[in-house]
């Protein structure tokens, strides 16, 4: 196991491994394993990225990993190379894995077969179809509070047709048999396929609910045909403190990042508590290190 496209490609007790060495390295940490002595990671990132990007750079050079920061923009991509013969190049230079992000769905799957054998790959995210390590951290967050997950209910708002967190997370959370998910907003942000989902709120409609994972509008993925009303999102759905009352959600909040403030969310519930959202941030680290750890 040294290629992660997507969360098919895990067994469970791969992912089981994986949280235990989260554990383990978040109880440790600074003090981790130079299991990347003498290797070189090249991260490649044809979006934007923050999180992501950063904790894999955090945690590889805490492994002992030369760490390769490909930017596209300054590349000879600019000058016509396919991105192929980009791969090839850096295999060419003794890089031994990749951390990618591009925008193309599904080119994960052709990276996995352009990579030698022994190369090990991790899939970043790739446009709407996946983004397997931020689902394992925020999973690995909700097993931190809720041991068993069997009996989770879990309600996702926000924009899900443009996410490639929600595929990932459904799946993973299929494995652990979590199966109570509902979805809540506008009907142009919520496909047919996501079921069941709730266009409106009413009076205590979370009141049940244990966790409020939250999306961000993603303008930059919208096709001519998408649409939204802004004003009538936030009157609806922006979650600050009158909708949590209004609601009767009292559970916890997460979301993926980035957050887009006094728009799905505010500064005051991304901050409460209740939050869980840089506890999200924290875990990816020791995550993504732990995953390197083992496939490197």
């Amino acid at each position: 196991m040294n290629k992660i496209a997507a969360i098919s490609d895990l067994k469970k007790n791969f992912i089981d491994q994986v949280f235990e060495l989260t554990t383990e390295i978040n109880a440790n940490w600074p003090k981790i394993e130079k299991v990347g002595n003498g290797k070189t990671i090249c991260l490649l990132f044809w979006e934007p990225s923050t999180r992501t990007k950063l904790s894999f750079e955090h945690a590889a050079k805490m492994l002992g990993f030369n760490v390769l920061d490909f930017s596209p923009e300054h590349s000879s991509l600019k000058k016509g190379e396919s991105f192929e013969d980009t791969i090839k190049t850096l295999l060419a230079m003794k890089v031994d894995g990749f951390v990618i992000r591009h925008p193309e769905d599904k080119i994960s799957t052709k990276i996995k077969e352009l990579l030698p054998a022994n190369t090990f790959y991790i899939n970043a995210g790739d446009g709407n179809y996946a983004h397997p390590t931020q689902a394992m951290l925020d999973v690995f967050t909700m097993k931190e509070k809720f041991h068993n997950l069997k009996n989770l209910k879990i309600t996702i708002l926000g924009d899900v047709n443009h996410s490639r967190v929600i595929p990932s997370q459904i799946e993973l959370l299929k494995i652990y048999s979590c199966l109570d998910i509902n979805y809540l907003g506008p009907d142009s942000l919520i496909s047919d396929k996501f079921s069941p989902s709730f266009s409106s709120t009413s009076e205590n409609c979370l009141a049940e609910r244990d966790i409020l994972f939250i999306l961000r509008i993603q303008k930059e993925r919208f096709k001519n045909t998408d649409s939204l009303n802004e004003s009538d999102f936030i009157n609806e759905f922006q979650v600050n403190n009158n909708f949590l009352t209004r609601t009767g959600f009292n559970g916890f909040i997460m979301h993926p990042g980035p957050m887009n403030i006094n728009a799905e969310i505010t500064n005051e519930v991304a901050n409460s508590d209740n939050s869980l959202v840089l506890r999200q941030v924290e875990n990816g680290l020791y995550l993504r290190a732990a995953l390197l750890s083992l496939i490197a």
